[in-house]
């Protein structure tokens, strides 16, 4: 397809109505998936910027995980039944408990996602040291994001973390205020069975995305939320 054609099937599936299992259908109800997805993207970062430990836990829970139905209720009573905000009370309430005593809290019992987050944590000091003028902690993992070289992900500080793969690395960006796109299942699939690209590579996944930003003119992380609520409105029936 040509740039312009890709740009209008871009706008057409924007135009389509969010179904039952579309990521943003609870909340928005059947409206058109662009709507959707520009209000969802206005406020995206506000759950990262009031409560950035909440929305780390929420990052590292959703790696290949069914987001409404597994992540989504635990982040919501976490929300609701505790004070948790920063990084430095989550370093502190995980110090405080056993790991099968913070399974009980997050409510997951996986060893590696309890393992990434604690290395997150641990990264802390240096990025702080790297980015002394951030003043809270949604700017210093905005710093971080920004600053991310895609194209050297695993070299990155969070990137080479073991069990972080590129996906994770780009929701933590989206959540901290980077404009770009997670490469996950759905949009992969709108890609090449809408748009008639090759299977990617993530990195290619996320380029392209990028660039349908660029002849688009919606963000990109508007374009991954017309692509997410579109494939698990109208592919496989399952939210992300």
């Amino acid at each position: 397809m040509t740039d312009a054609e890709l740009s209008r099937k871009v706008f057409e599936l924007g135009e389509a109505q969010l179904t039952p299992t579309s990521h943003l259908f609870a909340q928005f109800g059947p409206v058109k998936i662009i709507e959707a997805s520009q209000q969802h993207a206005a406020g995206y970062t506000k759950l990262s910027r009031s409560r950035p430990a909440v929305r780390l836990i929420e990052v590292v829970l959703a790696a290949n995980r069914n987001y409404n139905k597994v992540v989504k209720p635990n982040i919501d009573r976490i929300s609701r039944e505790t004070d948790l905000q920063t990084f430095h009370q989550l370093v502190e309430l995980i110090r405080s408990k056993s790991a099968p005593e913070f399974y009980e809290f997050w409510g997951h019992r996986d060893a590696k996602k309890y393992q990434v987050l604690t290395e997150i944590l641990n990264r802390l000091p240096e990025l702080r040291r790297r980015y002394p003028a951030a003043p809270d902690d949604f700017h210093l993992l905005n710093s971080w994001a920004v600053d991310v070289d895609l194209a050297h992900y695993k070299e990155d500080i969070i990137g080479e973390i073991k069990f972080v793969a590129i996906a994770t690395t780009q929701h933590l960006r989206m959540c901290f205020g980077c404009n770009t796109v997670k490469p996950d299942q759905r949009v992969k699939e709108v890609l090449q069975r809408v748009l008639g690209y090759p299977p990617m590579s993530n990195t290619k996944v996320v380029q392209a995305v990028e660039h349908l930003s660029a002849i688009t003119g919606l963000s990109a992380l508007v374009v991954d939320q017309i692509f997410v609520n579109y494939g698990s409105g109208y592919f496989n029936r399952d939210s992300r």
